[in-house]
């Protein structure tokens, strides 16, 4: 059974996010987030993200999701689902979280956690990857049909994927195609900008520009390892937070890159799935923050 709380907002709370005002009324970081990835928190009976700003007036109701003890204890979260049928679901992949198992993370990946939230009935499979501090939209099949006709679409260039990234510097010009390619060197994790590498097309315009940085939309036409940041570092704009590929780590951690945009043509029942994500909160942080404090 679901327990709800409503509050009507006040004028000492008008002007405050809503993550801020459920913080102040008692709920942990933790309790907010698994009530927000479950749908259950309402502004005037819209759902509504964490960042909004409350008004006198305002209605905010919180539905608390049932929690299965046993569940829980396999899991380390709940995986943020975007969009979910019999066949694929897309998952907002959250940042230092692998996206499939491997020898480094047998247990603790977005793959194993949406596994383990779904059941044993449907055996997930990554299409595709993100790297363990890239955030954003994750697909995952559901079946080995679903898998293999995914995989295929892919492959031909048939799943658009747009991504958000903070680069270094200022790009010029403020949209362009890039091509290059790219190699593995022997014994690094970090790609090598080389004639003698597989062929990598980026494709990148300026969405705003801020001192000493620029947030960038991306869109790849090849799949490579690590494409768009060891080529927005080759051309000069290292992506913010990537210390492998020299970029500025003094105020964030992890690459400040987003997928964010994802669309294709459902392969099974035709129709045109298309979903975005907003940019993530420690995106949004540090952009204002380089706004306000002028940080280059």
């Amino acid at each position: 059974m679901k327990h709800e709380l409503t509050y009507v907002i006040t004028a000492p709370d008008t002007g405050k996010k809503v993550k801020d005002f459920l913080s102040a009324s008692g709920l942990s970081r933790r309790e907010i987030t698994r009530i927000f990835q479950t749908r259950g928190i309402f502004l005037n009976g819209e759902s509504c993200r964490l960042t909004q700003t409350l008004a006198e007036g305002d209605s905010l109701k919180i539905v608390f999701p049932y929690r299965d003890t046993a569940k829980q204890e396999r899991m380390s979260g709940i995986p943020e689902i975007l969009y979910e049928d019999e066949y694929l679901v897309l998952v907002n992949k959250p940042r230092g979280m692998a996206c499939h198992s491997s020898r480094e993370h047998k247990s603790d990946d977005l793959g194993t956690l949406l596994q383990n939230y779904l059941g044993k009935k449907h055996p997930v499979r990554a299409v595709g990857r993100l790297d363990k501090d890239v955030s954003g939209i994750m697909l995952y099949a559901k079946t080995k049909e679903a898998a293999a006709a995914l995989s295929r679409m892919k492959d031909a260039g048939g799943i658009r994927k747009e991504y958000l990234a903070v680069a270094g510097g200022t790009v010029d010009p403020p949209e362009g195609t890039w091509t290059y390619g790219i190699e593995i060197i022997p014994g690094e994790k970090a790609r090598r900008v080389s004639d003698k590498g597989k062929p990598c097309v980026t494709l990148y315009s300026v969405e705003k520009s801020y001192p000493g940085v620029s947030l960038v939309r991306v869109t790849i036409r090849t799949g490579r390892s690590h494409q768009i940041r060891a080529g927005f570092a080759h051309y000069g704009h290292p992506l913010v937070g990537d210390a492998l590929y020299g970029g500025d780590t003094a105020y964030t951690n992890r690459v400040l890159l987003s997928a964010c945009h994802l669309v294709f043509k459902h392969p099974f029942t035709q129709k045109t799935v298309d979903m975005s994500v907003p940019l993530p909160e420690d995106m949004e942080e540090y952009l204002s923050f380089v706004k306000e404090k002028k940080l280059g």
